[in-house]
C-alpha cells in the first residue's frame, strides 16, 4: 500500500474518459491529481502549467509519455490489478472531497467502473463525479440540497436501498425500498427549494443525479460536511 497523499484542499481528479476543455478550466483553481491516462489529456489540450498535475497515480499502463511526466510532476506507480486506477486515486490520496471529471463518456464499463469505486468507497471519501451534463454522487447518509424548482432529481439504488421520508421531491420517497430490477427513482423533480432524501440507516446505499448545473450547489453541501468535521 503506497503511502497516503495529503491535500488541505478539494482535489480535483481526472481520468481517461470524455472530458472537455471548457469543463477543466473550471477547478483551475484546485490542485489536481490523474488518474493514469488522465494525464494524456491534460498532455494534449497544451495549456501549460495551468495542467500540470501534482501528481499522477495509477499502473501506468495507460500513460502514454511516462518521461515527460517524471521531468516536470510526481508519478506514483500502483502495480496491483485488483482495482482501477480510480480507486486507487482514492485510497492514495486524502482531501476534503474530490471532484472526478474524465471518468465518465466513451465506455459505458468506464462509467460503471467509476460508480463502482464511488460506492466502495462511500463513507469513507466524498466525491462528486462530473460529467458534460451530469453530477452525480453516492451516500448511504441523508442528503439535504438546495435546488431551483423543477430540476430533475434521479435517485439510483446501489443495489438496494429503503428510505424513510424525502421533502421537496414531486414523487416523495416516504417508506419506498429502490432496487434495480424492481424499482429505481430516476427522472423525479424538485417542487420547493430544498430537496431532502433521508435513507433509513444502514439499509443502503443510493446515487444522487442532478443536472451539471447543480454542481455548485453539490459542492457546498460537501464544504459544510467537511467544515464541520462530519
Amino acid at each position: 500500500m503506497p503511502e497516503i497523499i495529503q491535500f488541505d484542499d478539494p482535489v480535483l481528479l481526472v481520468g481517461g474518459g470524455e472530458l472537455a476543455p471548457e469543463l477543466l478550466k473550471q477547478f483551475n483553481n484546485l490542485p489536481m491529481v490523474a488518474a493514469d491516462g488522465g494525464a494524456n489529456h491534460l498532455q494534449r489540450m497544451a495549456c501549460g502549467a495551468l495542467f500540470v498535475p501534482e501528481i499522477i497515480v495509477g499502473d501506468l499502463d495507460s500513460l502514454d509519455d511516462r518521461a515527460y511526466w517524471e521531468g516536470v510532476t510526481r508519478v506514483v506507480e500502483i502495480n496491483e490489478q485488483d482495482s482501477t486506477d480510480f480507486e486507487k486515486c482514492l485510497y492514495s490520496v486524502d482531501a476534503p472531497y474530490f471532484i472526478a471529471v474524465g471518468f465518465c463518456g466513451h465506455r459505458l464499463d468506464h462509467t460503471l467502473a467509476a460508480l463502482h469505486a464511488m460506492q466502495k468507497f462511500c463513507g469513507q471519501k466524498r466525491v462528486i463525479l462530473v460529467s458534460s451534463h451530469d453530477v452525480l454522487l453516492v451516500s448511504a447518509e441523508p442528503v439535504s440540497v438546495q435546488l431551483p424548482l423543477q430540476t430533475r432529481v434521479s435517485i439510483y439504488p446501489l443495489p438496494t436501498v429503503t428510505f424513510d421520508t424525502s421533502e421537496g421531491l414531486e414523487y416523495p420517497l416516504n417508506g419506498l425500498t429502490l432496487q434495480q430490477g424492481q424499482a429505481i427513482g430516476t427522472s423525479n423533480s424538485s417542487v420547493c427549494g430544498r430537496v431532502k432524501i433521508n435513507p433509513v440507516a444502514g439499509c443502503g446505499v443510493f446515487a444522487l443525479i442532478l443536472p451539471v448545473e447543480c454542481l455548485a450547489a453539490v459542492r457546498h453541501l460537501y464544504e459544510v460536511a467537511s467544515n464541520s468535521g462530519n
